[in-house]
């Protein structure tokens, strides 16, 4: 199992975005479930014409009866290619109250099977977020952030912050100018969990704009994000055969496939 959390400290430097990316990229022979837990609202719904339920306030209602095998896939729609989401509340205010009563417990969820990833879009990591004691459970959570000095700071102060109330948390930084990712962290002190190409094209296209990019899986932003799932994926169970290819070539990953070029 792989809890990963993605959040942005300050401005909106595309943790949305990076989140979808890393879904869209996640190796295919494991089962991944995208969660738009924003405590400021969701927004994944509307840029792909989906409905505002089933998703997360669907399931909060019913969670308090406890989440079995079956109950939070019942709850999940599909993005493009079959990518499974629960999809957020649209207002700050039901999104702040459903995350209240269920991100820990989609996380124990989450922890409880081994054979599902789920990824965290935290939207705003902000103090005393309803996601805090979520983030306690994940594996890594990622604080998205352009390397500019306006974003670094507030970035680096979060993931800081994280990193002493126990979390397991790095910057990602979305580009490599004017800062990379080894002059960061020696000046500021932070891990460094990788580098997202910036892409304004591709990323206009992977969150629901219109564009055109000629071939998705080639382009800067997928082909950093498949180096960054790959990172975060569990390593395979052995397998009795020999010839048996577990490894992540990209061929399979359905978003990127059929994603509007």
């Amino acid at each position: 199992m792989s809890l990963v959390c993605v959040g942005s400290a300050h401005g909106s430097p595309g943790a949305t975005t990076t989140a979808l990316a890393i879904a869209a990229t996640w190796p295919e022979q494991r089962r991944c479930l995208l969660v738009e837990a924003d405590p400021f609202g969701g927004v994944i719904a509307a840029r792909y014409g989906l409905g505002d339920g089933p998703g997360l306030s669907s399931l909060a209602a019913v969670a308090r009866r406890g989440l079995d095998d079956d109950v939070v896939w019942q709850h999940a729609q599909q993005l493009p290619g079959g990518i499974p989401i629960l999809v957020g509340p649209p207002t700050a205010e039901e999104a702040h109250a459903v995350l209240g009563d269920l991100a820990q417990v989609l996380a124990g969820w989450a922890v409880a099977h081994p054979e599902v990833d789920v990824i965290f879009d935290c939207g705003r990591i902000a103090p005393g977020s309803a996601m805090l004691g979520a983030m306690t459970e994940a594996n890594t959570v990622l604080v998205v952030t352009r390397p500019s000095i306006d974003q670094l700071r507030p970035a680096a102060a979060r993931s800081t912050a994280l990193t002493s109330a126990g979390v397991r948390s790095g910057l990602l930084l979305v580009g490599d100018h004017p800062y990379g990712p080894d002059e960061v962290a020696v000046t500021l002190g932070v891990d460094i969990a990788g580098v997202i190409a910036w892409d304004p094209r591709t990323a206009a296209v992977l969150t629901g704009s219109h564009g055109a990019v000629r071939d998705l899986r080639r382009s800067p932003l997928v082909r950093s994000a498949v180096t960054l799932a790959d990172t975060l994926t569990p390593p395979p169970d052995p397998q009795p055969d020999e010839d048996a290819d577990m490894g992540s070539t990209g061929a399979g990953r359905s978003f990127v496939r059929e994603a509007r070029s």
